[in-house]
């Protein structure tokens, strides 16, 4: 699931720090090496950033950590 395809719940800034999180995530996974199933990690990453963000997680940086840590990608 893409990020702009969530319920409005979100406002637009929630929204961008989840995506920049997301985004910064991801580079980290891709640096790292070869992605053996890409589409099942991303979608990892992304759950694990929307799960902390309905909570009240607002930094980007621990979204991103804790997104890796949540893949198996720390």
């Amino acid at each position: 699931m893409r990020l702009d395809q969530l319920p409005k719940i979100y406002g637009p800034e929630t929204l961008s720090l989840m995506d920049n999180a997301l985004e910064q995530a991801w580079q980290e996974v891709k640096r790292r090496g070869t992605v053996a199933n890409a589409t099942a990690v991303r979608s990892r990453l992304t759950t694990t950033i929307v799960a902390l963000a309905s909570v009240g997680e607002t930094d980007s940086a621990k979204l991103k950590n804790f997104a890796l840590r949540a893949s198996g990608r720390n």
